[in-house]
């Protein structure tokens, strides 16, 4: 007979008291975390995606995490949905280069990498 897993172990990564979890660990289940990619979009653009999200996510027994941009926390925040951020590539553009030679696009992609080991999701929505 297979142990029963435990309920920090079917809430990972949340702690077992999120309020995005639902009903899934009364049910047994583990986590499936969905990040929904937003980057390169301000929030009038993101804001009316949110319930569509929620609901494909909610259709799909998953978690969405929003990965935004640095500059659009404050907006996701209010949403209650859990989030992540990447450096805002569009923003970063303009800036001098402190660091001559330094590859902005393996930064970022890197970034990207570091994020996807953090979530372990079961899917990437971009």
């Amino acid at each position: 007979m297979t142990p029963l897993a435990l309920p920090e172990d079917l809430a990972w990564p949340f702690n077992t008291d999120a309020e995005v979890l639902g009903d899934r660990l009364a049910r047994g289940v583990p986590t499936a975390v969905m990040l929904v990619d937003l980057t390169g979009l301000d929030w009038p653009a993101i804001e009316p995606l949110v319930q569509l999200i929620t609901s494909t996510a909610a259709e799909k027994d998953m978690v969405p995490v929003l990965v935004v941009a640095r500059a659009e926390i404050v907006a996701v925040r209010r949403t209650g949905l859990p989030y992540d951020t990447l450096p805002d590539v569009a923003a970063n553009a303009g800036l001098p280069d402190t660091m001559p030679g330094r590859d902005w696009p393996a930064y970022v992609a890197r970034c990207r990498e570091l994020l996807a080991a953090k979530w372990q999701p079961a899917a990437i929505v971009h």
